[in-house]
Formats: C-alpha cells, sequence, structure tokens
C-alpha cells in the first residue's frame, strides 16, 4: 500500500508542487511577515504586563486605603 502511493504519479506530482510553493516564495517578503508577527507579538506582552501591573498596583493601593480607614 506504502510502497503503491510513493509510486503513484499524482501523489508525486502533489508534493513536488507543495514543497516547491515555499522554496521559490520571495525570501523578503515572508522576512517581513514574520517581523511584523514577532513586532505584534511583543507590543501585545508589553501591553499586557502593564495591565497586569496597572491591576495589581491599584488592588494593592485600595487595600492599603481600606485597611487605614478601619484604623
Amino acid at each position: 500500500m506504502v510502497k503503491d502511493t510513493a509510486t503513484n504519479t499524482y501523489v508525486q506530482a502533489g508534493v513536488a508542487m507543495t514543497l516547491s510553493g515555499s522554496a521559490f516564495a520571495e525570501a523578503s517578503a515572508n522576512e517581513t511577515a514574520i517581523t511584523a508577527a514577532v513586532d505584534a507579538g511583543k507590543s501585545m506582552v508589553s501591553l499586557t504586563t502593564s495591565g497586569v501591573i496597572g491591576i495589581a498596583a491599584l488592588g494593592f493601593g485600595l487595600g492599603m486605603v481600606v485597611s487605614w480607614l478601619r484604623k
């Protein structure tokens, strides 16, 4: 079964077309897309980190104010 599949000309043509599409793609377009994705990821991490720190500071500050008012 595997030998018949490997010798099938349609399968070989499909594999060749699939592999050659990536090989002949323009490198600068791929690099640009990857760079844009990395930059977007970095900005998302920065935004998320700032949000988490802000919420933690707000919660800590409100807790301190409530604690001081109870005294």
